[in-house]
């Protein structure tokens, strides 16, 4: 996980973003990992704000945010 300019978490898929950079995305090679669990606990007000729904997945909802964004 990354921030943009602005401090809002970049998610997105290990594949996206392989196929953004063209490497690979080893464990050994990050910082840190985190259960969704994790994620959902201390993101929780996060996720209240920028999603929809509560019974899709909200790491999901977040990406399709950030596409949005980009776009």
């Amino acid at each position: 996980m990354t921030a943009d300019a602005d401090g809002h978490p970049i998610l997105m898929p290990v594949d996206v973003m392989r196929s953004l950079s063209g490497e690979d995305i080893e464990p050994e090679g990050c910082l840190g990992t985190m259960e969704k669990r994790t994620f959902e606990t201390l993101y929780s007000l996060y996720i209240e704000w920028h999603t929809v729904s509560q019974t899709d997945c909200p790491l999901q909802q977040l990406h399709q945010e950030g596409i949005k964004k980009q776009t």
